[in-house]
């Protein structure tokens, strides 16, 4: 464990790395917490710490532990063991997220064999309604993935196959202009995104 008196040393050091890393300036640092250049500056430096909220909030946008901001372990090696960690959890999200998304085709399969054995009814439809239901399962790890492009993929691919689910199903009254629904859709879609970019850049 390092003296107190280079903790500033250790984590300034690690500071500066991860921005560098991360391929951002001191300014653009400054603007992302609400901070001036210098105050970064300052940090990168040696001269002052953030508070305890602050440094959290470094660890959560530079995806790292305060653990790894304490420890004097070449920057390299630490990048490479919280990269490795970084693929085992994508990894493990991905494949329970398959795990729940089969649930849904695995409910459509039961329903369809029971309804064709049991009543006669071909109803394939089920399994296009299994599309927007697999969109829905995929919202919610939207909050693991914390990633705007797969968040606007997975919005944009639950509306289009809920219209073309309804259109299907209810395909003899001819309700195909339910797709000009999705060109405002799609255009709020891509608005919200510029709109949450703004916000961050206003804090």
């Amino acid at each position: 464990m390092p003296e107190n008196k280079d903790i500033k040393k250790i984590v300034a050091k690690n500071l500066a790395n991860l921005r560098k890393n991360k391929k951002i300036t001191q300014t653009e640092l400054a603007e992302q917490f609400g901070y001036s250049d210098k105050a970064i500056s300052k940090w990168e430096n040696g001269d002052t710490l953030p508070d305890i909220q602050t440094l959290y909030q470094l660890c959560e946008f530079y995806n790292v532990t305060l653990d790894f901001l304490v420890n004097e372990q070449s920057f390299e090696d630490k990048i490479k063991y919280i990269n490795h960690l970084n693929r085992k959890i994508i990894i493990n999200n991905s494949l329970i997220e398959l795990l729940y998304c089969s649930f849904v085709w695995v409910l459509a399969v039961i329903i369809y064999v029971y309804l064709f054995t049991f009543s006669s009814i071909n109803y394939w439809q089920i399994f296009i309604w299994a599309l927007p239901g697999t969109s829905i399962v995929m919202l919610f790890f939207t909050k693991v993935w914390k990633n705007k492009l797969y968040t606007f993929i997975v919005r944009s691919i639950f509306f289009w196959t809920l219209i073309t689910a309804c259109y299907v199903q209810f395909i003899e009254y001819n309700i195909w202009p339910l797709y000009f629904l999705m060109i405002p859709v799609q255009i709020a879609l891509i608005l919200t995104i510029a709109i949450n970019d703004k916000l961050k850049i206003i804090k």
